[in-house]
This record gives structure tokens, sequence and C-alpha cells, in this order.
């Protein structure tokens, strides 16, 4: 609330409002995901790496078919906007409830023989700095994560620190938790908002396996 452009905002006392947007995820019509985000890449490179890992709290990915119909509602409500407003999922999920779902369409794609198991982030890291050791360029068309090293170490250390803290409550992998209060009572969208869901999961996978993200079987 304290930044630049929300003082800008509040001073000009235009009816204006500033959106801080949270992670994005696939939505429909086609669960389109982009290949290119952290996540398809971890999810990719698990393929190849023998597991999937497993971060402790919750995820408040949004769609952005959400983000959209939220910005409309603000811009057409007959009330004065609010001046800042947060676009995360008001009703996240623990991380467990999207990737075991995604575990099991890789199956239902080929792309996996079986349900890859899920194992600590930290250990599945392991696996990633392993096969960074003596890379070249097929190892990192299969398992991209590669290229984002540093990044999978900070998300590890979010982790490991969630677990040693036993707050099951805080977003998962370090990213930021922001309340939806304002959001949920400015837009409808946000309200009525139903949590994402194993068919979303599956809906990224099939849309991922439409570019080519995954060799199948």
């Amino acid at each position: 609330m304290n930044t630049v452009p929300n003082k800008v905002l509040v001073n000009s006392k235009l009816p204006a409002s500033s959106f801080r947007i949270g992670q994005i995820s696939g939505g429909p019509p086609r669960g389109a995901w982009t290949t290119t985000n952290w996540l398809p890449i971890i999810i990719e490179s698990s393929v190849s790496l023998g597991a999937l890992p497993e971060a402790k709290g919750l995820v408040s990915w949004l769609p952005p078919h959400a983000i959209s119909n939220a910005i409309l509602d603000v811009a057409f409500a007959e009330e004065e906007p609010p001046i800042v407003m947060n676009l995360v999922h008001p009703r996240p999920v623990v991380w467990r409830a999207l990737i075991e779902p995604i575990a099991d369409a890789l199956v239902e794609r080929k792309a996996t023989s079986h349900a890859l198991p899920l194992v600590p982030f930290s250990e599945w890291l392991e696996k990633l700095e392993l096969s960074a050791k003596d890379f070249n360029e097929e190892t990192m068309e299969r398992i991209p994560a590669i290229k984002l090293l540093n990044f999978m170490r900070a998300l590890t250390q979010a982790d490991l620190a969630i677990r040693a803290s036993g707050d099951m409550a805080s977003e998962a992998a370090g990213m930021n938790s922001f309340t939806t209060t304002i959001a949920q009572r400015a837009s409808p969208t946000m309200k009525e908002l139903k949590s994402l869901s194993s068919a979303d999961a599956a809906q990224w996978v099939d849309y991922w396996a439409t570019m080519g993200m995954f060799q199948t079987l």
C-alpha cells in the first residue's frame, strides 16, 4: 500500500485500482499454462528424474479467466474501487492435492509408465543436481530445470523452512501469501471461485502434452 504507484493513485483522486497478481495457472478452455513457466519445467524435468517434488504448504494459483473477470468486476462496479486488491486464489489447496493428479495424468497421457512418486523437495533437488553434473544439450532438453538450478535451490530452502516451522498454512515453496478479503468483497468472481481440483491438473497435463512437452512411451 505504501509503494510509489499506490501513492500516485491515492493522490490522483481518480477511481483507480492496483492489482497485485500472484502465480497464474493454466485455465479453461484448454488448460493453457506456458511450458516455460517454473511449474511446467518442474513437471517436465520430473519425468526424466523419476520423481515429483512434494512441497509442504498451500498453493493459491489463479487461472487467467478468474483474473480477467475479477478486473472486469471491479471496473464495472458501481462502488468506488479499492486502491489495492490481491488477486490470488481465495481457496488455496495443499501442493499434493494438485501434484498427485498430475502424476496420474502423466500415466494416462503415456508420458510415464507408472505414477511418479512424490519425494521431499530436498530429495528431488539432489536428483536434479546429480543430473546437472554431467549435463549436455540432450540432458538440458529433457531436464530444463537445470537452467533454473538456483531458483530450485531457493524453493527447496523455503520448503525446508516450512517443514521446520510446522506452519503448513504458509504458501508452498516460499511464495508470498496474500489476503483476499478485499478482493472477495469487490469481486463476485473471487467470492464464488471454486478451489483448483484434480480436473484442472489433468487439463494442464493435457495442454502440455499437446504442446509436445513429453515424449510418450
